[in-house]
């Protein structure tokens, strides 16, 4: 995807390394992770509605990261919608408890007035939700009820690009230099957080000039601030990764 107004992280991994003259370069693989940290604070970080086709072993497919459960849409192999079973629990699906604990059987008796002799038969009926395919999100694994050899899933991801230098997935930076700026101080807080030292920088100073983690708590709110301003004028995709997520530059 093609983007205006983004900064690549090798802009950012520059930056940090222009301002702080770290000696060594084991920080710079974690610099995308500790961004995609550091905008989620911020609420600027950019999503995107990602379709998946997910293995089932077992009944479980394992989802590759972090699933938003709230914004997550489940699909049998024919695009049947696969309702989660807690929701349908929740909406009154539950069988009936003993008294002292346990559940009663989900069967249940009902009487048969269709038939044409007068007669009225009882038959027994299974307690179970309209939708039999069902799904549990368990962590990251979604169990199912039923045997498939494969699902397809629909969720809001952190919306990333790949980065031929560094050959990874690295998320979406808004071109903002009070963010530019925040995001550097919060890499370097995380970089010290690891027990590494600087000859200059320490988080245990009461100077705020040398405390990145004093100079990030600083600048977080104004560079916040400063996107949102920004990207409400915008009209390009940054307004669409925004308007699906958490952060509405509208408000």
């Amino acid at each position: 995807m093609k983007i205006k107004n983004q900064i690549s992280l090798q802009r950012l991994v520059g930056k940090i390394d222009n301002d702080f003259n770290i000696s060594e370069s084991d920080w710079i693989p974690r610099v995308a992770a500790w961004t995609i940290d550091a905008l989620s604070q911020l609420k600027c970080l950019p999503m995107e509605r990602k379709r998946r086709t997910l293995e089932v072993s077992e009944r479980v497919a394992q989802f590759p990261c972090e699933i938003n459960g709230t914004e997550l849409l489940v699909f049998d192999k024919y695009g049947n919608e696969i309702k989660p079973l807690r929701e349908l629990i929740d909406k009154g699906c539950r069988a009936p408890r003993r008294e002292g604990g346990g559940e009663y059987s989900r069967q249940i008796a009902v009487i048969d007035d269709t038939n044409k002799t007068g007669v009225n038969y009882m038959h027994i009926a299974e307690l179970i939700p309209n939708n039999k395919h069902n799904y549990v999100l368990n962590c990251n694994n979604i169990e199912l009820n039923f045997d498939t050899d494969y699902i397809i899933v629909e969720s809001y991801e952190v919306a990333t690009y790949h980065d031929e230098y560094y050959d990874c997935d690295c998320p979406f930076i808004y071109d903002n230099g009070l963010l530019l700026e925040a995001l550097a101080w919060y890499c370097m807080f995380k970089y010290l957080s690891r027990g590494s030292k600087h000859p200059v920088y320490s988080l245990t100073s009461n100077n705020p000039v040398v405390n990145p983690y004093l100079q990030w708590n600083a600048l977080k709110n104004k560079a916040a601030t400063s996107v949102k301003i920004d990207i409400s004028k915008e009209t390009d995709g940054w307004r669409n990764f925004f308007y699906n997520s958490t952060f509405d530059p509208r408000r």
